[in-house]
């Protein structure tokens, strides 16, 4: 039967005990020391914030740190969360500043016995630690097809002539992509070496699962990698359509004023005050005008075979 005791939200059967622990303050990290024959140096680690993961494995316990990206629907933004782990042959304990929406959902879960939730204590510690692990990942594939999403309708709306619109929509995604990418990255190495620990640790039993959640944070890999690879692509894409636009606009004003320029500059002769051709004759205005007109449908007709309009 599983048991919920109050204190520090600790839930427990026969074989596992699952100790999760929000907001650690100094009484948390002095029950660990009494209960548990956890190095100082580790415990040191469960208060201050830790900016990268981590792996270390002892003969009598695991200590890992992983950093899951969240998503703040409010805010737009992905920051990372950090997750301490501990464990032992028969007890987790899960350790967080901040609540964790997935964790707290799969530790209601293990409290019901009437939807399975026993089975993930009757397995272990290592398949709970496998069960938050592979929930994190596939919750975060998730979130990556809702950018993959966003990422579609930016490259069907990218061709429709509102290149100014998009670099403000590329950058949004752009700036959700390389803070995924930071917090993912970095933790490679480290569910590939819990890959190799994890089935000595727990036994041999535990291969499969270890090897699927690793498959599953590749695929999380992968599809990042992807998604960054794509939006730079559209980035560069929607630079060179704004580029050859604004190109357009400077090349038709630069023909349209060497148009003019003879013109503007004939008219400006005519315009002196002294004696010109055609200056004293009563149909000088039109003569002048006849001129510039002849030197404007030139100049077209020029630029035209010159393909230059």
């Amino acid at each position: 039967m599983i048991r919920l005791v109050n204190m520090r939200n600790i839930i427990q059967n026969e074989k596992t005990t699952w100790i999760d622990i929000t907001k650690p303050t100094k009484q948390d990290v002095e029950y660990l020391k009494n209960q548990y024959r956890f190095h100082p140096m580790v415990l040191d680690q469960l208060i201050p914030r830790v900016y990268h993961p981590r792996l270390e494995t002892k003969p009598d316990y695991l200590f890992i740190i992983i950093n899951y990206p969240q998503y703040h629907e409010t805010d737009k933004e992905v920051s990372p969360r950090e997750l301490d782990i501990i464990l032992t042959k028969n007890t987790i304990i899960t350790n967080h500043f901040r609540p964790f929406f997935v964790l707290e959902n799969l530790f209601k879960t293990c409290q019901r016995p009437e939807i399975e939730g026993e089975k993930y204590l009757d397995k272990g510690p290592g398949f709970v630690l496998f069960s938050i692990l592979d929930t994190f990942w596939r919750d975060s594939l998730l979130k990556l097809n809702k950018l993959s999403d966003e990422i579609d309708k930016i490259e069907k709306r990218i061709f429709k002539g509102v290149e100014k619109e998009m670099v403000i929509e590329i950058s949004h995604i752009k700036t959700d992509i390389m803070d995924f990418w930071r917090i993912i990255d970095p933790q490679f190495e480290i569910m590939k070496s819990l890959e190799k620990e994890g089935p000595k640790f727990f036994g041999e039993e535990f291969s499969f699962h270890f090897s699927d959640m690793l498959q599953t944070y590749e695929r999380v890999w992968q599809a990042l990698k992807a998604h960054k690879e794509t939006i730079l692509a559209l980035e560069d894409t929607n630079r060179s359509l704004l580029t050859i636009k604004t190109n357009e606009i400077i090349k038709i004003l630069t023909i349209f004023s060497l148009i003019l320029m003879p013109p503007t500059l004939l008219a400006s002769i005519w315009g002196m005050n002294v004696k010109l051709p055609f200056g004293q004759h009563q149909s000088g205005f039109w003569i002048v005008g006849a001129i510039m007109a002849i030197v404007l449908v030139t100049m077209f007709i020029y630029f035209r075979k010159k393909k230059w309009l």
